[in-house]
Order: structure tokens, then C-alpha cells, then sequence
């Protein structure tokens, strides 16, 4: 759905869309999914989560992205010298979710984010924060959501890799170069769904602190609490200057789940296509088991 449905995400991948959403949970439940993006660049997703009685639920969840492996280059070996490296890109968060009543829940999330190239890398601290309102002004199936992401400190690069050798006056020296401390790409979602008949219709306006904003439309349609059809797109809020056009890399959206009991274990397993404009479309499958 684009993440348009910020008001009604539940299950372990609300850690990542909406964290007062994983108060939904109805079981202990783990989570798997890869998305291969273009190339061989894919991220990979893992989770698991826990309902906690009436004192909430909590989930600690794993999304790393897996740029292959790049050839390395020097000023000699311009070509490449036959070996290569693999940069490591991780976040790890621990959720905590509760119910304030029937209608609104809330949710936290604390983030452990790293990357690394090799002799450099760099490490931050980041928040998350949620809730959601159902039944607005006593209209059945209406609800809204607000959500704060990535509010946290600054990445910046340390290590042997930022060493470089300096020459003057035939005399050779080695110093340091000072890496820049970089924000993270912060991000405040404003969102309203309405359930309906089997449907769901989602909206969600998102303000980010690098870019351009952007409105996210969502629908859902359940079949039997079974099977699940969904499609969303991404417009960008542009400005006046229509070179942030091409920044814009994803478009339609569209995918599918089933849900089944499989002597006792709910499965839920779900296939989403996304549509870019400079790539070939990616695909993402996820697998949940419930215990």
C-alpha cells in the first residue's frame, strides 16, 4: 500500500511503519522478508514479536541492506585489484506498544543504526514514535495515525580509512581527514484511513527533513480474512523547481497476502511489487509464523 496505512498496521513490520500498531499483536510472531531493489542490492528484514498480556507487546527487529560485493580500486589499480568488500548498512530497534483504551494505542521504538566500508564506520542513535486513533468522532471504521521517525544523532565516519599521506618538501606526512557529521533522514507522517465493507482506504502525507514531501494513497480489499489484495502509489509534493523530478525513484505499487492456520500456527505469507522509474520494478516476499 505504498505504507499509506499508518492507522491499522499491526504485526511485527509495525515496528518499522508505525510503532503503536505492534499492539495489535495477537502472538508470539517472527517475520522474514527480502526485497531485491536493482542489481544485486536487496534488504533483508527479520523480526520477532510478543504480546505481553495487558502490559503491552514488545519486538526486536533486524533490517540490514546488502550491497554485493564491490570490486577495490587504488590509484595503481585503477582497474581493480581483484579483491572486493562488502559495506555493511544495519538497524536493529527494540519496540514497546500498548493500548491507551479501545480506541488508541501508542508505540516507541529505540534504534541502533551502522554502516561500515572497510578501516571506516559510523554509528547512530535514533527514536521512533506513533499512535493511532480509531472510530473518530464516533464514525465506525475512520481513524488516524501520527508517526516520528529517525529523531536521533548524527552519523559520522571514524577509522584508519579516513588516513591519507601527504607530501612537501620531500618529506612524506600522515593526517587525518575529518569526516562531516550527517543528520538522519528524519521523517513526521500526518495519516487517515477508513475500513469499510473489506476495504481499506488509506492516505498519508509525510514531511521529510532532506527532501521534498510526499502523499501516499493506499487501498486493501479482504476476502474471508484470508486473502489480501492491495495497491498504493507515491506522489511527490514538488516545488516550483522541477529538477527534484528526478529524485523521484518509485511509483505504483501492488501486491497480495494469504493468511492460513496451519494446525494451530497462523502463517501469513505476502508478495509486493514495486514499480521505479529509472529500474526495473523490485519485488519483496515476506513469511510470518504466529505461535
Amino acid at each position: 500500500m505504498s505504507g499509506a496505512d499508518l492507522v491499522y498496521s499491526h504485526g511485527v513490520e509495525s515496528a518499522y511503519w508505525n510503532p503503536a500498531g505492534l499492539s495489535r499483536l495477537e502472538s508470539t510472531t517472527v517475520l522474514a522478508s527480502q526485497m531485491k531493489m536493482f542489481g544485486d542490492v536487496s534488504v533483508n528484514y527479520f523480526g520477532a514479536g510478543s504480546k505481553l498480556g495487558s502490559t503491552g507487546a514488545v519486538s526486536l527487529t533486524v533490517k540490514s541492506i546488502d550491497m554485493g560485493d564491490i570490486p577495490i580500486t587504488t590509484v595503481e589499480a585503477m582497474d581493480g585489484t581483484g579483491s572486493t568488500f562488502t559495506p555493511n548498512m544495519t538497524t536493529m530497534a527494540l519496540t514497546y506498544a500498548n493500548a491507551f483504551s479501545d480506541k488508541a494505542r501508542f508505540g516507541v521504538s529505540v534504534k541502533s543504526i551502522t554502516e561500515s566500508i572497510p578501516r571506516a564506520s559510523a554509528s547512530a542513535l535514533a527514536l521512533d514514535a506513533g499512535v493511532q486513533y480509531e472510530n473518530l468522532n464516533d464514525i465506525q471504521g475512520l481513524g488516524i495515525a501520527l508517526a516520528l521517525k529517525n529523531i536521533g544523532t548524527d552519523m559520522h565516519y571514524t577509522g584508519s580509512g579516513l588516513t591519507t599521506m601527504a607530501e612537501e618538501d620531500n618529506l612524506e606526512d600522515f593526517y587525518n581527514v575529518e569526516a562531516s557529521h550527517d543528520k538522519l533522514p528524519s521523517t513526521f507522517d500526518m495519516a487517515v484511513s477508513y475500513k469499510v465493507s473489506g476495504a481499506t482506504l488509506a492516505a498519508t502525507y509525510t514531511s521529510h527533513n532532506f527532501r521534498y514531501d510526499d502523499l501516499t494513497l493506499g487501498a486493501e480489499y479482504e476476502l474471508m480474512d484470508m486473502v489480501f489484495l492491495r495497491g498504493g502509489m507515491s506522489l511527490p509534493m514538488l516545488e516550483d523547481d522541477s529538477s527534484q523530478e528526478d529524485e523521484v525513484l518509485s511509483g505504483v505499487n501492488f501486491g497480495a497476502g494469504l493468511k492460513y492456520d496451519l494446525f494451530g500456527t497462523k502463517l501469513l505469507l505476502e508478495y509486493t511489487y514495486r514499480s521505479q522509474k529509472y529500474f526495473d520494478g523490485n519485488s519483496l516476499v515476506s513469511l510470518s509464523v504466529g505461535l
